[in-house]
């Protein structure tokens, strides 16, 4: 193997293995790299690169196996129902971003969806440099206790109110009644809903 091939190879392992590490952090510490669009170029990257692979080692046994498993994987996520392949497709693209607003210089909001079978969502996030952690997630049913027609996919703008040591207050602002919401920073639980 030639030492282009090797350093290009080791590229693509090491895109694999921020992507991985990106993967298991969100997953059980909801800890994702900073901003929306980082985890979206992440994921593109690691598909082109993989097809990139592909087309450089084509003649080894792997490669083709390798290519297989991705048109198996595409095609088993079509298969049920479509809804692996959209959950892919909402979370490694902007198609699943609502709306994104950064709070203050502490904090971030963004609506998204990554499922057909489920509304969007709120969720809060903190910024630490280069990652951010998920400190808050708010669905419709937490919002909805008076009125069912404000939702949370359908806020026009998200406004950063106050702050204590162990609260967060924001206005979902509708342009007509708005809701400000105050969560507790340290559970995510709502602790007051004001609608104005």
């Amino acid at each position: 193997m030639s030492q282009s091939k090797k350093i290009i190879l080791r590229i693509y392992f090491m895109i694999s293995a921020l992507f991985v590490l990106d993967c298991l952090l969100y997953y059980f510490k909801e800890i994702s790299l900073s901003g929306y669009y980082s985890d979206v170029v992440l994921s593109w990257l690691l598909l082109i690169s993989s097809f990139a692979i592909i087309i450089l080692f084509w003649k080894k046994l792997l490669a083709k196996l390798f290519l297989a498993a991705i048109i198996v994987t595409f095609a088993i996520s079509i298969i049920a129902m479509m809804l692996p392949f959209y959950a892919l497709l909402l979370s490694s693209t902007s198609l699943g971003l609502y709306q994104n607003k950064d709070l203050n210089e502490n904090y971030r909001a963004q609506i998204v969806g990554y499922s057909v079978m489920v509304h969007p969502w709120l969720e809060i996030i903190e910024k630490k440099g280069l990652f951010e952690k998920r400190i808050i997630k708010c669905t419709d049913p937490q919002l909805m206790n008076d009125n069912l027609e404000i939702k949370i996919r359908t806020a026009k703008d998200i406004l950063f109110k106050s702050e204590t040591d162990s609260t967060l207050t924001l206005t979902l602002f509708y342009g007509g009644p708005n809701k400000t919401i105050t969560f507790n920073k340290n559970t995510g639980s709502i602790t007051a809903i004001k609608n104005n």
